[in-house]
């Protein structure tokens, strides 16, 4: 008897694992996609992002805050020339922004450069555009391009 138990624990471990894969295809997964299809996860913040780049107001804010924080990344002895307008911009909805542009950069050693960055940054307030000009209302959730300076 004990011959025939060892002889179908690979059989009872296969009809176990196919039991599992069945009971995963048919009850969980549906389930899943059902609440992922869901409102669940929607916010609706009133603030659309887009999939196109584009200049919008709130976009140039958050260009201005962009700059801040590069200048504020960047060596005090290392001269910055930031630019007027970004090169691209995209709202990515829920008041959230990616930004990106080009610093010219003069160090105290000699001939100045160009270095492109992006920055992704959120506006926290939401629709409350009141203090849209304080860089304490805005959280940069990225800066890249820029490390080494």
């Amino acid at each position: 008897m004990n011959k025939i138990n060892k002889k179908l624990y690979p059989l009872i471990f296969i009809v176990g694992l196919v039991a599992l894969i069945l009971f995963q295809n048919k009850a969980i997964m549906p389930l899943v996609e059902k609440i992922a299809a869901s409102d669940l996860f929607l916010v609706d913040s009133g603030d659309d992002g887009s999939r196109i780049a584009s200049v919008t107001p709130m976009t140039n804010h958050a260009f201005i805050q962009c700059n801040k924080e590069v200048r504020n990344e960047i060596d005090s002895d290392t001269e910055v020339i930031l630019p007027s307008e970004p090169l691209q911009s995209w709202s990515l909805g829920n008041y959230k922004y990616l930004i990106t542009a080009e610093i010219e950069i003069t160090p105290e050693s000699g001939s100045s450069f160009f270095k492109k960055y992006a920055c992704q940054i959120q506006y926290d307030e939401g629709a409350d555009l009141e203090g849209v000009m304080d860089p304490d209302n805005w959280s940069v959730n990225g800066l890249s391009g820029i490390s080494g300076l």
